[in-house]
């Protein structure tokens, strides 16, 4: 390889902190390289212009026919769901075919699932799109605990700012480990291991037509700590056991035991962050009593245990 090629695609609602801090990424890796290794390939990164107005006149861009390594799709603005014209699927599509490495960083991945290239694959992407993605694309798989799923010929992120994980994780595989350490130091970002479940928080589902479940899930936000069975919340919700649990599973897709402990688990992550209380306080305050139970069920859920998680997230 006489250089890397890196296209990063400009495309219509392209986040632009992520297009531009992209593009110097590279440029600050390409400096790193001349400096301490002058042996390996150049690394040429430009623009594709795909619709984006706040690419400059004068930035560096290839044209649709050139070759390229590797392909970028950026996250877009908070709020859009990105569309991919027909001419950009096509050309993607192309880029498969010619063995080119194709990546996205958190709703980036839309325009990918757009073209089809990520049927049956196992991606990820900003956690807040899986029912999107469910809904839209449900012949793709997702991970959504990963910050970046790499295989030979795709790369995947999660969260918005995870451009800069797949930024490393691209330099990594072309260039290893020290270009990767030297890059890390200067942006002051950590290129350890990291888990997006660390950051992905419980949304309930609220949009699903069944007013009796609806009613009984806004009881349970008031109600989470207190000491109940399926009898009570059978009663609660005023229908049999039996109908209780078929009818939350088909709107929530939880089963009524899961959904309370994602609850229990959201609320103890909101003590974590913002209060200074004992995990067994807060234990005893979220509806346990058992100790070394709560901890397996929060670190399933997270990834970390109470104590690492009011390290890195609290107040």
């Amino acid at each position: 390889m006489s250089e890397l090629r890196i296209a990063i695609v400009a495309y219509e609602s392209v986040l632009s902190s992520a297009l531009f801090g992209l593009a110097e990424a590279f440029q600050a890796a390409e400096r790193f390289r001349q400096q301490s290794y002058p042996q390996e390939a150049p690394i040429e990164c430009r623009y594709l212009p795909a619709g984006s107005s706040i690419v400059f006149p004068n930035a560096r861009c290839w044209a649709q026919d050139d070759s390229v390594d590797v392909v970028i799709l950026p996250p877009c603005s908070a709020g859009v769901t990105p569309v991919c014209p027909a001419w950009l699927r096509e050309w993607l599509l192309r880029q498969r075919t010619l063995g080119v490495v194709l990546a996205s960083a958190c709703v980036g991945a839309c325009l990918l699932a757009q073209a089809g290239l990520l049927d049956g694959r196992v991606i990820t992407t900003h956690w807040l799109l899986e029912n999107y993605f469910h809904q839209h694309f449900p012949q793709v798989k997702l991970d959504l605990d990963a910050v970046v799923i790499e295989e030979p010929d795709l790369m995947t992120a999660g969260g918005i700012m995870a451009w800069l994980d797949l930024t490393l994780r691209i330099l990594r595989r072309y260039y290893g480990s020290a270009l990767v350490s030297q890059l890390s130091h200067y942006l002051i970002w950590d290129s350890g291991d990291r888990e997006q479940r660390y950051y992905r928080r419980f949304q309930p589902p609220m949009q699903h037509g069944d007013a009796a479940i609806l009613s009984l899930q806004q009881w349970l936000e008031t109600h989470f700590n207190d000491r109940f069975g399926v009898s009570k919340l059978a009663l609660q919700a005023a229908m049999s056991e039996r109908s209780l649990q078929r009818r939350f599973l088909l709107a929530t897709q939880q089963t009524l035991t899961q959904y309370v402990q994602l609850l229990r688990v959201e609320k103890a992550r909101e003590l974590l962050e913002t209060t200074s209380l004992a995990v067994e306080q807060i234990i005893w305050q979220i509806g346990y009593d058992d100790r070394a139970s709560f901890n397996k069920l929060f670190k399933k859920q997270t990834g970390l245990s109470p104590l690492q998680y009011r390290q890195r997230f609290g107040c």
